[in-house]
């Protein structure tokens, strides 16, 4: 196979993607240990306030935040493949999400928003360049703080959730779920044309 072939250079780009996939479930996996540990230590920090504790408490708490960029990072960079986006909005549209909520303590829909409003709102080349909004980038990454970007993605949305039900499933936690689930036809469409 010649380098100028291009069956060549495509091989190389879905390995490249599925790379930065298995990767992207590494650092998912460990941010998931990590939130574990971390609750488990400010459990512990509650009933004991030794030094030891809210110590271990702070390297969990930088640990976590190296694994959030990380993860998130390595999300931008695959969900831009057609065929690994529509692996991972498959398995939403499956509703097959309940244990991962349980395992990532809400966690998971920080990667929802991204699926669902970071992959279509930017391209890969201006998101990696850093050529987006920074401010919607950065806070799509952190719980709670994102909720900017969730009333962004509502506004987006061609059919409209009024805000009672939107804060509602927010609270529930499905609010990124549900969002994917109402328009999976037309992003498993928009995907195939990227």
């Amino acid at each position: 196979m010649k380098p100028t072939d291009k069956r060549f250079w495509n091989r190389c780009g879905n390995a490249v993607n599925e790379l930065f996939f298995w990767l992207f479930i590494a650092f998912a996996v460990l941010l998931t240990i990590d939130l574990w540990c971390m609750l488990a230590t400010a459990i512990v920090c509650l009933f004991d306030s030794g030094l030891k504790s809210l110590t271990l408490l702070k390297i969990f708490g930088a640990y976590g935040i190296i694994l959030i960029l990380f993860s998130n990072f390595t999300l931008w960079l695959t969900m831009y493949s057609p065929m690994i986006y529509k692996r991972l909005v498959s398995v939403i549209w499956s509703k097959r999400l309940r244990p991962l909520y349980f395992l990532t303590l809400g966690y998971v829909n920080v990667y929802l928003l991204n699926l669902y409003y970071i992959r279509f709102r930017y391209s890969q080349y201006e998101l990696t360049q850093y050529r987006v909004n920074v401010i919607y980038s950065v806070l799509v990454m952190f719980p709670i703080i994102n909720i900017p970007v969730y009333i962004a993605a509502i506004r987006s949305n061609e059919q409209q959730v009024s805000l009672g039900y939107a804060a509602k499933l927010y609270m529930q936690g499905r609010l990124a779920t549900y969002l994917i689930q109402k328009d999976y036809s037309s992003l498993i469409n928009d995907g195939n044309e990227q």
